[in-house]
């Protein structure tokens, strides 16, 4: 069992991790479209915490980096990020029964997450603009393979949870 301070390195860790990955994808990657779509980093980190963590931590993870990804970055509608994170936080929960930690189920996750989010994108699209259904899927199914490879940041975390795990 970790100590409170223990507790708030560990999550103080990760938030620093957070935010050096979102500010070397903006430094590097930028504005860089890859088959018309940019790669979104944020699914990603929260699919590798969510994947290694116990669900209430997680949660509250997926709950705290929703409200940042909220303030910072444009959305659709309010709160969009923090009610999806929040909701494939508590998805991935199902996926601790189903898959053994590694790759595959961060993989799953990640899958999972862009599935929520935009699924939520698309039923905004559509009841707002009336846009059709096949072009959203497309640009929904380019943007999680073009950030896929993202996952490159997975050891990151995984360095960090075996660091505090006893």
């Amino acid at each position: 069992m970790l100590t409170r301070r223990e507790l708030a390195v560990k999550w103080a860790a990760y938030a620093l991790c957070t935010l050096l990955l979102m500010f070397l994808r903006a430094l590097l990657l930028g504005n860089m479209q890859f088959w018309g779509v940019l790669p979104f980093l944020p699914p990603v980190i929260l699919a590798c915490v969510a994947s290694l963590e116990d669900s209430l931590p997680a949660t509250v993870f997926a709950l705290a980096f929703g409200v940042y990804c909220d303030l910072l970055l444009q959305a659709p509608f309010p709160c969009l990020y923090t009610v999806s994170f929040t909701l494939a936080a508590l998805a991935a929960l199902l996926s601790k029964s189903v898959l053994q930690q590694g790759f595959v189920r961060v993989l799953a996750l990640v899958f999972l997450t862009f599935l929520i989010v935009n699924v939520f994108n698309m039923l905004f699209f559509a009841a707002h603009s009336g846009a059709a259904l096949l072009p959203m899927l497309s640009l929904c199914v380019r943007e999680t393979l073009v950030s896929c490879p993202l996952l490159v940041c997975y050891p990151l975390f995984l360095l960090i949870h075996r660091f505090f795990t006893v």
